[in-house]
């Protein structure tokens, strides 16, 4: 199959007039700089434990996984300079908790603030979702919140994704699947070094290591069809989920840390 890349059309324009309109009514005054958020499924892991991306992702030695196509639901994004506090959390209700400088505190840069629905891409690119005037500065990490949507809107306009976060299509061993959870997770990806926002800053990525998502702790494939409510497959695969997010600056569109790629050339 061929990988696919898009967002949901309304959610996209939404999130992106929402993001705009609150860009531009917090930063007046403020020096800003328009920079991209792109996804990748490009990771080391890959590598590291025999995975191989053609063009599906295949998980396993004999090959008995094969991911066809992801979906996430992302809702919230944000940059801290803080890395003691958080601009997005939840607690165990699933109520939103910002501390002192969440709501308009300086610490915190809103990105977008709708749920999105994200098709994730299969090949090593980095491929752009936002393009956001942001404030010049110095960021410790992006936060975001990956949570099944609560807008009437959205639910309607993507049905196969109500009450979920994730969705995947795919096979084991020949059979056809499709693995759905309603993980609920804050999600914190620390900048090593910092993002640094400046005049040269055009593109920062997210890596999602989607090849680990349905190995086990022995590095053995988990069958999705097991994964039902209260099983350890599903507790291992919504576990690996969370792990897997990774952020970076990524000026080039690499799918590959910047700063990485620096060393490499020293």
């Amino acid at each position: 199959m061929t990988a696919h890349y898009s967002v949901a059309k309304s959610a996209l324009c939404a999130a992106l007039l929402v993001a705009a309109a609150a860009c531009g009514s917090d930063l007046t005054g403020a020096k800003t700089k328009t920079v991209q958020l792109s996804f990748t499924t490009k990771s080391p892991g890959i590598a590291a434990s025999g995975i191989r991306v053609s063009p599906d992702i295949i998980v396993g030695a004999n090959n008995d996984l094969a991911v066809s196509k992801i979906q996430v639901v992302i809702d919230r994004i944000e940059l801290n300079e803080n890395e003691a506090t958080n601009c997005v959390a939840d607690d165990e209700s699933g109520e939103d908790l910002r501390d002192d400088h969440g709501d308009d505190g300086e610490e915190c840069e809103e990105i977008a603030r709708d749920p999105m629905l994200i098709d994730i891409p299969l090949d090593d690119a980095a491929h752009t979702v936002l393009s956001v005037p942001l404030t010049m500065g110095t960021f410790s990490k992006l936060e975001a919140k990956l949570e099944p949507s609560r807008n009437a809107t959205f639910d309607a306009a993507n049905p196969a994704l109500v009450g979920k976060s994730v969705r995947v299509e795919g096979t084991y061993k020949g059979t056809p699947f499709v693995f759905t959870s309603a993980l609920r997770s804050s999600l914190e990806m620390e900048f090593d070094p910092p993002l640094v926002i400046d005049a040269t800053t055009t593109n920062a990525t997210v890596s999602i290591d989607v090849a680990k998502w349905f190995l086990d702790r022995n590095g053995n494939v988990i069958d999705p069809t097991t994964a039902t409510a209260g099983t350890e497959s599903l507790s291992q695969i919504e576990d690996n989920i969370r792990r897997s997010f990774h952020a970076f600056e990524d000026d080039d569109h690499s799918g590959e840390d910047d700063h990485n790629e620096h060393r490499g050339e020293g």
